[in-house]
């Protein structure tokens, strides 16, 4: 099985499907709906199934256009199984890029739901598949996770083949795009669960706790957290498009533990615990919280709330690189806050240089300087890039940061 490099579907038994064998009866949670992680498991292999039989190939590039749900869910299990690499579209860009990033992903095959009917008009009619229960297209998702199917494909796919296809968020340019492989996917997302399990940090992720993402797939495949709740065995809730106040009835109903999220969010779902008189609900919540600045008001309401955050750097062009890790000592609680938000320590494997741009040296502690990093989860390069073309050796971060 190991034959020609390393098998992302043995990692999948580690991460899904051992899950599947010692807590089978563990939840998938989806809006009104649960579901079994062993069940879960039979409609994947319908799935990939099915799509064999629409002609979808390793190497077959299918976008996906949804929030956080069963379908997106299942979609990234069943395309790592037969060797398809899985889009999904980042719906919040201009509507200008997201037919640019659809185009230049060579996306031959759209699922979407009934929010994005509009984008089916971007591939071919015969290649778009419904995910609504409502579908009325020539395919369904319904139809192809119900066919009960239940020998897994065997489809040879090694760790160095591609998985995933992001791109970043086009604030300077058109979005760039890199591509991922199976083997760099997984080993950057477990590079969070190692910190966030192993290390003293607010936002700890253990087994035993009940998962919930804020951040959407198309952000990073929601931070890798598709990975993280089945590899701890965890129950996994998914809210679909996140509004706060359904944050919170699920948070307070499914007894979530764990969010990532962007500041935004953070802020949302406390004023809107505030309005509702509910913010005991919150108590013991435990947040990995990243994608642009913490505040320290911020900082200091989730701590008088009882929210235990710890801060993430990362990027769609490097993934994860550092995660905040509590001090040994500190004067106050200030000072304690502050250093979560502000100073976060390289996952396992990330190599971090702050190095002066003018001279190429690293700046000495107390120095201003930019980010350099190396991972062995880096892209080979940004995808059709002639400007620059080879592999990605270093990533260099956006901004200055001050070695300590």
């Amino acid at each position: 099985m190991m034959n020609g490099g390393l098998r992302y579907w043995v990692y999948g038994k580690q991460c899904y499907k051992e899950s599947c064998d010692i807590v089978p009866e563990t939840e998938i949670v989806w809006e009104d709906n649960r579901i079994s992680y062993g069940e879960a498991y039979k409609r994947i292999i319908s799935l990939a199934n099915s799509l064999l039989s629409l002609g979808i190939r390793k190497g077959t590039v299918i976008g996906v256009a949804d929030w956080n749900t069963l379908p997106m869910f299942e979609l990234h299990y069943a395309a790592a199984m037969i060797g398809a690499i899985i889009y999904p579209v980042n719906v919040r860009l201009p509507p200008d890029q997201i037919a640019y990033t659809i185009k230049m992903a060579d996306t031959e095959w759209l699922f979407y739901s009934g929010d994005f009917r509009a984008l089916s008009t971007l591939v071919s009619k015969d290649r778009t598949i419904g995910l609504d229960p409502e579908c009325n297209t020539k395919y369904c998702y319904n139809d192809l996770v119900n066919t009960k199917a239940t020998k897994e494909p065997e489809i040879e796919i090694t760790g160095r083949d591609f998985y995933s296809i992001l791109f970043t968020s086009g604030t300077t340019s058109l979005p760039k795009a890199v591509r991922y492989t199976h083997e760099k996917f997984v080993h950057g997302a477990l590079a969070i669960a190692y910190q966030l399990s192993m290390y003293n940090t607010p936002a700890s992720l253990h087994q035993g706790d009940v998962i919930m993402p804020f951040i959407p797939f198309y952000h990073i495949h929601s931070w890798g957290s598709f990975i993280h709740a089945p590899y701890l065995c965890d129950k996994y809730v998914l809210m679909g498009r996140f509004t706060p106040d359904k944050a919170l009835k699920l948070i307070e109903a499914e007894g979530v533990t764990w969010v990532n999220a962007v500041p935004t969010m953070m802020y949302m779902l406390i004023d809107t615990a505030e309005k509702m008189g509910k913010t005991n609900v919150l108590r013991g919540l435990k947040a990995l919280v990243g994608g642009m600045p913490i505040t320290s008001g911020l900082t200091k309401k989730m701590h008088e709330l009882g929210i235990s955050f710890s801060s993430i750097y990362g990027g769609t062009d490097m993934l994860a690189t550092s995660i905040s890790i509590a001090p040994k000592n500190y004067n106050s609680i200030d000072k304690f806050l502050d250093y979560i938000r502000l100073t976060t320590h390289p996952v396992p494997f990330v190599e971090v240089r702050i190095v002066d741009p003018a001279t190429g040296k690293d700046v000495s502690p107390g120095q201003f300087g930019e980010v350099w990093l190396r991972a062995p989860w880096l892209p080979y390069e940004y995808y059709k890039d002639l400007k620059r073309p080879g592999r990605v050796m270093w990533v260099v971060g956006s901004g200055l940061v001050m070695l300590e």
